[in-house]
């Protein structure tokens, strides 16, 4: 750095006194740290723009437990007769003891019950059997005997039989069951199928 010789008057000798630094140093220090403040705040902008991909990217969070269902008169004819009744995988066996290990072996995340009315002459029940997966679903479904079922178009793929019926859609897995043989029992449970079905997102 270069020194500008300056003298003493009281005392009659020179001293030193460092220069300022030129002009040119000093702007490019200015534009040096400006451009590392510009830096920083891109920096960040990415970081909150890859953690909100992905956190859009996350699956949703499924919709309120026991929203599946439709309320009275949804269905034509059917009736919700009780409060919807939910049992999470470790607590399956309460409700299906000697079947919930197959639904847990398939990812089973929880399991949904509510009781239905017919026409107030015929009761049944119908459960939603949510899966971590839809091949937890598939995989249940497909574990269901097809002997004397009628397939139907609803969901991915759906199974009426003569008191009940069982279709998946998506990660879901839905069975009914009514407690009659009457003639009317297989049409009933293809329109509460289709509502429930309808529901599934």
């Amino acid at each position: 750095m270069r020194k500008l010789e300056l003298t003493d008057s009281k005392f009659g000798r020179s001293r030193s006194t460092p220069a300022a630094p030129p002009r040119d140093f000093t702007d490019n220090a200015s534009r040096a740290r400006s451009s590392t403040g510009s830096a920083k705040l891109v920096q960040t902008a990415a970081i909150i723009l890859v953690l909100s991909f992905i956190s859009a990217c996350r699956p949703k969070a499924s919709s309120n437990p026991g929203s599946y269902f439709p309320a009275s008169a949804d269905v034509a004819g059917w009736d919700k007769t009780g409060e919807t009744r939910i049992f999470p995988a470790d607590r399956l066996w309460e409700y299906i003891d000697g079947d919930a290990e197959k639904f847990i072996r398939a990812g089973v995340e929880r399991a949904e019950t509510a009781d239905y009315r017919y026409q107030n002459k015929i009761d049944a029940v119908a459960d939603i059997f949510v899966m971590s997966a839809p091949s937890g679903a598939a995989q249940v479904f497909e574990s269901q005997p097809a002997a004397g079922s009628q397939t139907l178009p609803l969901g991915d793929a759906a199974r009426l039989y003569k008191g009940s019926l069982m279709l998946r859609k998506g990660r879901f897995f839905v069975r009914l069951v009514a407690f009659s043989d009457a003639p009317e029992v297989p049409e009933a449970l293809t329109a509460l199928g289709r509502g429930i079905a309808s529901r599934l997102e």
